[in-house]
């Protein structure tokens, strides 16, 4: 008999690991069926002993085994991945299970066979594409015309669907039956063929995909693609999120074969290990900014009748108007009618009770009603109630900021068709594909949206990013960069201007108050290469990725002597407190990218000290 240690793949289970009994020769590695709680799931064997070593420890323990149900696939995982993917556990601080669940579709349970490493690999190097769209989509159908020569397989990974697609229409031409795509949105039968097509094909083939570890069933895998690199759509969804770059990278790394991270505008640590000569160019990288960004400051004489919109901006959605041409892409980055609520007496802003996020205005079928977007909590007000100051008693409330409805209610004026893409009203992605088809088959039209939008737009005439300046509000150490990438990106989206246009198409238009902040100095910057350093100058002085990996934990009624104690074993090791409220402190270790990266002691005496927080390693959000 042997005593198994195994890692549940399924979500809402509560243990990183449970153990179980089976007669059969079950062996590390081996995926199996289990029952939790009358729950039929999957699981990954993480150890397994002969009864005879564990019956000391069996006769003593306050609970019976239960038995496995059946063995799904036999060694599923190849040493050398199980060996990549349990570092990566180590350097996240997340149970294996959890991130093999995440790179599973539960959709291919039955049907998985083991995956492998290549019987040739290439040798692993991180490589880098810096490059506009249009040139990288260019060099990828160069590599994989190469690959294919060379009898190479090669898998891309994407952030988001919309992304996967728009690149399959790109790259498919010509090659239809060797382009195979994986992702969520596939229908179980259609996620189970596009897998038989990548066990069956005979002949090289690329996988079109988001984060998955099937693209390794093929033994012909000869490189790995990161397409926007850049994106933080990488990080899973959750309190518990992590970056699928990480994985990914050391995937490749454990298969021994290349990994390609390609973007318009890499992420500073590419450019850091660029720096460092950990990776190489596959071209020059592009320093040049030749984005056509108009950067208006919100000043008198720029201002409109409009609270929202700048002359310039009314004057090309007006001139759009009479001449009924032009389709342009309104940014506004809240959803909803205001996204603050402010008291003029004190200046206390309206937030949710339960979350202590603010409250978002939003009109929902004619009431005007407050919308928490965290714990989705809500207030409604009708004709008669007047809203108040929790904290002061005032009435006088004011509503501050841009969003998508409120844009909306200003342009109507202007008898232009509009188009909303916001979470609010397109809240999938059936949704959000017609929206943008109906913007894009009128004649002319403007498209409202936040980020959601961005990221299905393609093409324009012109964009107006109505305000970044709420982001700079946010104490989040990514802010510069985000707008960065965000920014360039979408100039990249503009059409080029033809003769006979409205003067003011072609044109990127952004509206701020903040137009001495630094990042927007540097978006007309000519070169992004002094960017660069100042932002990784920045980051190595306040101790912040990439140059340090930051742990964040979070504790409630954490007591004065345990908080003492911690940060007596935390020596020598930088640590931060901050109280976030309602009785919950988070505590920020700082620790040397490379003394974290490379030292399994470390992360374990960390993960033990800070284990009962709920570590998180590089968080998207610091104080979310």
């Amino acid at each position: 008999m042997r005593v198994l240690t195994v890692a549940p793949l399924t979500n809402g289970i509560p243990y990183e690991e449970l153990s179980y009994f089976s007669k059969d020769n079950i062996d590390a590695g081996d995926l199996v069926e289990i029952n939790i709680k009358r729950r039929v799931c999957k699981g990954l064997v993480l150890d397994a002993q002969n009864a005879e070593e564990e019956r000391q420890s069996l006769r003593h323990a306050s609970f019976g085994l239960k038995k496995v149900s059946k063995v799904i696939t036999k060694q599923f995982l190849h040493p050398k991945l199980w060996k990549a993917l349990s570092y990566c556990s180590s350097y996240l601080i997340q149970p294996l299970g959890t991130i093999v669940y995440d790179l599973l579709s539960e959709k291919s349970f039955e049907t998985l066979i083991p995956v492998t490493v290549p019987d040739n690999g290439k040798g692993f190097e991180l490589l880098l594409l810096e490059q506009s769209y249009g040139e990288r989509i260019t060099r990828y159908k160069t590599t994989v015309r190469e690959s294919f020569s060379k009898k190479y397989s090669l898998v891309m990974f994407f952030p988001t669907i919309t992304d996967l697609e728009y690149a399959r229409d790109e790259l498919a031409h010509g090659i239809e039956e060797y382009v195979i795509t994986l992702h969520s949105g596939l229908t179980e039968k259609q996620y189970k063929e596009a897998e038989q097509s990548i066990i069956k094909t005979s002949h090289p083939i690329l996988i079109l995909s988001t984060p998955s570890i099937l693209p390794w069933i093929r033994k012909d895998l000869g490189l790995v693609v990161i397409e926007r690199e850049h994106s933080h759509y990488y990080f899973t969804h959750g309190d518990n999120g992590y970056d699928m770059r990480v994985v990914i990278e050391n995937l490749a790394k454990g298969s021994n074969i290349p990994c390609l991270l390609g973007s318009h505008m890499l992420s500073l640590r590419a450019h850091l290990l660029h720096k460092q000569r950990d990776a190489h160019e596959v071209m020059p990288l592009q320093f040049r900014n030749d984005a056509p960004i108009f950067v208006i400051p919100m000043t008198d004489e720029n201002k409109s009748a409009s609270p929202y919109l700048s002359r310039t901006t009314l004057s090309l959605l007006h001139a759009s108007s009479i001449s009924k041409k032009g389709h342009y892409f309104l940014y506004a980055h809240r959803k909803g009618m205001y996204p603050t609520t402010i008291c003029s007496d004190c200046g206390t802003l309206f937030t949710c009770p339960k979350c202590n996020r603010p409250y978002v205005l939003h009109k929902i079928a004619g009431m005007r009603t407050y919308v928490c977007h965290g714990c989705e909590n809500i207030v409604q007000l009708d004709e008669d109630t007047t809203l108040s100051c929790r904290h002061c008693g005032g009435w006088r409330m004011a509503t501050l900021g841009i969003a998508t409805t409120g844009i909306e209610e200003e342009l109507k004026r202007l008898g232009i068709p509009l188009f909303v893409i916001d979470g609010e009203r397109t809240s999938t992605r059936a949704k959000v594909k017609k929206a943008h088809k109906e913007w894009i088959d009128s004649p002319y039209g403007v498209l409202i949206g936040t980020e959601m939008a961005h990221n299905i737009v393609r093409t324009c005439d012109g964009i107006i990013i109505l305000s970044l300046d709420s982001l700079f509000s946010l104490p989040e150490y990514r802010t510069d960069e985000k707008i960065l990438n965000l920014v360039t990106e979408m100039a990249e989206k503009i059409k080029i201007k033809k003769i006979g246009d409205n003067p003011d198409d072609g044109k990127l238009i952004l509206q701020t108050r903040l137009k001495n902040m630094p990042v927007i100095k540097q978006l007309t910057s000519p070169s992004f290469r002094e960017v660069y350093d100042v932002l990784l100058k920045e980051r190595e002085q306040f101790l912040l990725p990439p140059r340090y990996t930051v742990i964040k934990a979070s504790f409630n009624n954490l007591q004065d002597d345990l908080r003492t104690r911690m940060e007596q074993e935390l020596e020598p090791y930088v640590v931060e407190w901050f109280e976030q409220g309602r009785g919950v402190t988070l505590l920020f270790i700082h620790v040397k990218e490379t003394e974290w990266a490379n030292n399994l002691p470390v992360r374990d005496r960390i993960k033990r000290i800070v284990y009962d927080g709920n570590p998180l390693v590089n968080p998207l959000h610091f104080f979310i």
